[in-house]
């Protein structure tokens, strides 16, 4: 195999399909990069994958003077950013690649491309046009448990995505917080579909938010295409607990409306005080006219109050929350935001589109250090001279 290409946007190609790529030792091949030059076509294709995604980047190039195929490891990024001509040679002989560019020449090992675990996915017979996914992603996965390892609590991992009539929706849950949100206008058909966490994280990362896709369904993989870019990732197809179901249920007797950067700053103010032995945990309540928060340690208390609208207060105890759990939905919402809170304690925090359900959790376990007892003074020198004594006896 050899080629010249631009060495920058291998560079790009190379750091996008990364992005999906984690080190394995027992499968080398699943921690390198597949790179294919079709001399017929003109095209060079890199791919990578964790085995439930794949991502393929594609370069057309005019300079393929033997078609082939390798697999290298991640450090040829690194390589890619220190050349400093404006295109790159490389050429595979045996088990080992050559990088040329100007003055400068690096060797690396590869792989037989044939061992490279690649899908073969047929272009979907059916898609849609998406635009602006990347604001339902950044605004749901977080309710997702990605590193979640529990089978029976496999659905906590995925996200479904639906697109129906003109709007499109996403939702997710952990167990403990549970995120909707809509988006307008943001495909041209009818679609839904059950992802990992982690795929749609990555896929936010490699498409920009004004950019189209077309999106389809091929037997159990979904597929996300553009011009240069060919994303595929497996659908969950286990039993799905919808979230947007339970929230249907929720009946608020307690609210407010506040302003969610002033709420965050809130919380995330009085949460500095927390020590990494500290039981977090942070008391909501709502008054006439304001919303109070206050959180204690076993080292001191805080507590502050942001203005509020439209109040109906709660008891007078309020209610206990995780403090990460509220800033993690309060950064992904700007503006007024109506809070709600039921008998129980559960909350919902509506706005801009997005509806995020936070369970409550009992009162802080307050940790006290233990001071050692101080010893009487003498008492260590009494019990010295008895030692003493006894060895002279």
């Amino acid at each position: 195999m050899k080629f010249t290409v631009n060495r920058l946007l291998m560079y790009q190609a190379v750091k996008t399909v990364l992005k999906i790529v984690r080190p394995n030792k027992e499968i080398p091949e699943l921690g390198g990069l597949l790179i294919e030059a079709d001399e017929s076509s003109g095209m060079l294709t890199i791919t990578g994958t964790d085995i439930r995604t794949h991502i393929q980047r594609r370069l057309r190039l005019e300079h393929i003077e033997e078609s082939g195929g390798m697999i290298l490891k991640p450090i040829l990024a690194e390589m890619l950013y220190l050349l400093t001509d404006e295109f790159v040679e490389l050429e595979s002989e045996k088990n080992l690649v050559t990088l040329r560019s100007g003055s400068c020449q690096y060797t690396i090992s590869s792989l037989a491309a044939k061992s490279f675990p690649k899908l073969q996915i047929p272009f979907p017979e059916d898609t849609i046009q998406v635009k602006g996914i990347n604001s339902l992603i950044r605004r749901t996965v977080f309710a997702a448990n990605g590193d979640n390892i529990d089978y029976n609590r496999a659905g906590f991992s995925y996200v479904k995505i639906s697109f129906r009539g003109g709007m499109a929706t996403a939702e997710a849950t952990d167990g403990s917080c549970i995120a909707v949100t809509a988006s307008p206008h943001c495909a041209d058909g009818d679609l839904d579909m059950i992802l990992h966490e982690k795929a749609l994280t990555v896929l936010d990362s490699v498409v920009n938010p004004n950019e189209e896709l077309y999106v389809g369904i091929v037997g159990k993989v979904a597929v996300f295409m553009k011009e240069d870019l060919f994303f595929s990732t497996m659908l969950f197809t286990g039993n799905y607990l919808e979230a947007s179901k339970l929230l249907s249920n929720f009946h608020g007797s307690y609210q407010a409306t506040i302003d969610a950067k002033q709420l965050y700053e809130l919380v995330s103010g009085l949460s500095v005080i927390f020590d990494t032995k500290d039981d977090k945990c942070i008391n909501l309540r709502i008054e006439p006219d304001k919303v109070c928060a206050q959180v204690i340690t076993g080292r001191c208390s805080s507590a502050s109050q942001v203005k509020a609208a439209g109040t109906i207060p709660t008891p007078a105890d309020g209610f206990h929350y995780r403090p990460k759990l509220l800033t993690d939905c309060l950064r992904r919402l700007a503006g007024p935001v109506q809070m709600e809170i039921d008998q129980q304690g559960f909350a919902v925090m509506n706005a801009n589109g997005s509806r995020y359900f936070i369970s409550p959790r009992g009162p802080a376990r307050i940790y006290q250090e233990e001071n050692p007892e101080k010893k009487p003074k003498g008492a260590s020198k009494k019990a010295k001279t008895k030692t003493t004594a006894a060895k002279a006896a």
